[in-house]
């Protein structure tokens, strides 16, 4: 979750969180049927404490850096991450008047054994979102 979007407050993090899991879910969808990948999906799913998920903090340069950047070691492995952008992000200027702009507002990624180290590494040194 960004931590330097304007006028993020708890309640549109949680809609943006939201929104990063169906860009999660539609990915799935988008997964053909013998793919690995499905299997550790499936797996995280069946766990009925919801796997493990965590949310963490970061800019929107990290952000870029981290589906972007260190996607280039996943062309030696599968894509498990990607960018969430709201087409309507609402946000008030100084003076109170409401904006509407297309954001990246998160990113998701699915952490299992077929993901490149690079990732878990990176996540690993992220704080959590506060």
């Amino acid at each position: 979750m960004r931590e330097d979007l304007q006028d993020l407050n708890p309640g549109k993090a949680m809609a943006q969180a939201m929104h990063a899991q169906a860009d999660f879910d539609a990915w799935v969808e988008r997964l053909e049927p013998d793919n690995i990948l499905l299997s550790y999906v499936n797996v995280w799913k069946e766990d009925r404490s919801f796997g493990r998920t965590l949310v963490v903090s970061v800019t929107l340069e990290q952000i870029k850096h981290f589906v972007c950047d260190i996607a280039l070691f996943q062309r030696i492995g599968p894509r498990t991450s990607g960018i969430t952008v709201d087409p309507t992000y609402p946000w008030r200027n100084f003076y109170g008047k409401v904006f509407l702009t297309n954001e990246i507002t998160c990113a998701w990624a699915f952490a299992c054994d077929a993901t490149p180290q690079a990732q878990i590494d990176w996540l690993k040194s992220q704080s959590l979102h506060q």
